[in-house]
């Protein structure tokens, strides 16, 4: 069975990052997969914290971007 990437804001938000800074993984849907599930459950972990949309989005981001630039 082929994978396919997760239709989500962050899936595809890391994918778009992934190619536009030329990083090989932007094809390793596996990786992307995952990180956008991390991403994801923060998000909605955050929101039930009672953080506003806007605050869970920027923890959610981080944890979908961690350790990005210092490779």
């Amino acid at each position: 069975m082929e994978q396919r990437i997760e239709f989500s804001y962050f899936s595809l938000s890391l994918k778009n990052y992934l190619q536009d800074v030329g990083d090989e993984r932007a094809d390793d849907i596996a990786f992307i997969n995952e990180l956008a599930a991390l991403a994801e459950e923060t998000f909605e972990e955050r929101r039930r914290d009672g953080l506003t949309v806007d605050q869970a989005q920027e923890l959610a981001m981080a944890v979908l971007m961690e350790g990005m630039s210092n490779e």
